[in-house]
C-alpha cells in the first residue's frame, strides 16, 4: 500500500509540474552550461579566508572561518578507506586538457562567494528540532537557490509544532548578515521517503542520494534592504568532474563554532581542491565525488558549492567522513548531471524548464499538492520517537 501511495504522489506531482512549466517561460534565467572543463590535477588545498594570492597558496587546515551547528547528513568511514562508501566508485578515464587562459584566481574565488548564501534555521523556543546553520548557491538572477533536502526539510517543518515555530533565512556577506526571506521551491519525494527517520537524529548519515533542494528568495527581512535588480549566481554545469580536477570549494562551514558566534560572526569560507574520486548511486554515472580534506570539511558547508576554473557549479557538498580534524575528513559533492537527471525522474519536468518558468506558481504548486504530504512523514517521523 505504502510503494502504491508513494507511486501515486509522485505521478500527481509531475502531473502538477508539467501543467506549472507550461504556464510561463522565460529563457535565460537557469544557466545550464556545456563548457569544456579543464583538467589540473592539484596536490595541496588551500584555505581562502581573504582575497589574496598568500591564502589560495598556503594550506590552512585550521577551522579560522566557521559557524554553528546542522543535522550532519556526514556518513561515518574510514578516512584511509573512502572507497567503503555506499556509492560504488565508477571507473572512468581522466582527460587533461590544457587550460587555453590562465584562470584568475582571485576573481574565480570572488564570484563563487558571491553566489554562495548563508540558511539558518531557527526556531522560536525549545521544541522537537534544533536550530540549523547551512549553506546554499544561488543559480539564477532571480534568486533560485540550490541546496541540500536535509536543510530544506526545515521549510516543509516551518509551522511545527505551531505557525511560524521555525524561521528560516537567507544570509550573505562576512560576516553572514540576514539578507533574504525564502520558500521551498522543490524538493525530492523520495529524499523524504528514505530519510524522514532520521529528522531529529544529532548525527544522521547518508551517501547524499536525492539530497537537494531548491529555494526561492521571495523578499527581504528589513523594509531597508532591496532586491538586487539581478542577483550574482553560477551556471549549472552539465558536464561531470573528472579525478584530479581542480574545484573551489566554498560554503559557511559552522563546525568548531557555538550558536551566538554563529548568529554574529559567521564567515564564508573556501579552498583551493581536487577531485580524488568518483562513485555512482548503483549505475554507471558519475553521481559523487570526493574533495578530500579541507576547511570546508565541516558541519555548516553543506548545500555549499564546488565549482569549476569556468566558475560553473559541478556539484553541491551533501556528506563528510568522520575524523578529528578538517584536514583528515574526506568532503563529498553530488554532481551537477546527478541533479539534472533526477529532478526529470522526481518531478517529471526537465530542470531547465522547470526552473526558467513561473517559479512562484511552481513554488504554490509544490506547497499545495506535494508539500503537505512530505510534511506529514516528517511530522509522523518526529511523534513516533
Amino acid at each position: 500500500m505504502f510503494a502504491f501511495l508513494r507511486t501515486l504522489l509522485f505521478a500527481l506531482a509531475g502531473l502538477a509540474f508539467a501543467i506549472v512549466a507550461g504556464l510561463s517561460t522565460s529563457p535565460g534565467h537557469v544557466s545550464i552550461s556545456q563548457e569544456n572543463t579543464t583538467t589540473s590535477p592539484q596536490n595541496s588545498f588551500g584555505a581562502i579566508s581573504t582575497s589574496t594570492l598568500a591564502d589560495i597558496i598556503n594550506g590552512n587546515t585550521k577551522a579560522t572561518e566557521s559557524g554553528a551547528s546542522e543535522i550532519s547528513p556526514a556518513k561515518k568511514l574510514a578516512t584511509t578507506t573512502p572507497k567503503q562508501t555506499t556509492a560504488p566508485k565508477t571507473t572512468v578515464a581522466v582527460i587533461t586538457t590544457p587550460a587555453k587562459e590562465p584562470v584568475n584566481q582571485i576573481a574565480l574565488n570572488n564570484k563563487v562567494r558571491e553566489a554562495i548564501v548563508n540558511i539558518i534555521c531557527v526556531t522560536k523556543n525549545a521544541g522537537p528540532l534544533n536550530s540549523i546553520s547551512a549553506s546554499g548557491v544561488i543559480i539564477d538572477p532571480r534568486g533560485t537557490i540550490i541546496t541540500n533536502s536535509h536543510v530544506g526539510q526545515y521549510l516543509l517543518l516551518k509551522d511545527y509544532p505551531s505557525a511560524g515555530f521555525i524561521e528560516c533565512t537567507i544570509r550573505t556577506g562576512s560576516p553572514a548578515q540576514p539578507k533574504y526571506t525564502a520558500e521551498l521551491l522543490f524538493l525530492p519525494p523520495s529524499w523524504i521517503a528514505d530519510n524522514a527517520s532520521k529528522i531529529n537524529q544529532s548525527k544522521p548519515t547518508g551517501n547524499g542520494e536525492h539530497d537537494y533542494a531548491f529555494l526561492r528568495i521571495t523578499g527581504t527581512v528589513h523594509p531597508s534592504i532591496t532586491l538586487p535588480t539581478a542577483f550574482s549566481f553560477l551556471s549549472i554545469s552539465v558536464t561531470p568532474p573528472e579525478e584530479g580536477q581542480t574545484l573551489i570549494a566554498a560554503g559557511y562551514p559552522a563546525g568548531f563554532l557555538g550558536g551566538i558566534t554563529v548568529q554574529k560572526e559567521l564567515y564564508a569560507s573556501s579552498a583551493i581542491t581536487h577531485v580524488v574520486e568518483l562513485f555512482t548511486f548503483n549505475t554507471d554515472t558519475i553521481d559523487l565525488f570526493s574533495l578530500g580534506g579541507s576547511i570546508i570539511a565541516q558541519q555548516g558547508a553543506s548545500g555549499g558549492a564546488a565549482v569549476n576554473e569556468n566558475g560553473a557549479l559541478m556539484g553541491i557538498i551533501v556528506t563528510a567522513t568522520d575524523a578529528p580534524d578538517t584536514a583528515s575528513r574526506d568532503l563529498r559533492a553530488i554532481t551537477t548531471p546527478y541533479i539534472i537527471r533526477d529532478f526529470k525522474k522526481e518531478s517529471g519536468v526537465a530542470i531547465d524548464t522547470y526552473l526558467n518558468g513561473d517559479t512562484t506558481v511552481a513554488a504554490q504548486t509544490f506547497g499545495s499538492t506535494v508539500a503537505p504530504a512530505l510534511t506529514a512523514q516528517l511530522i509522523k517521523a518526529i511523534e513516533s520517537r
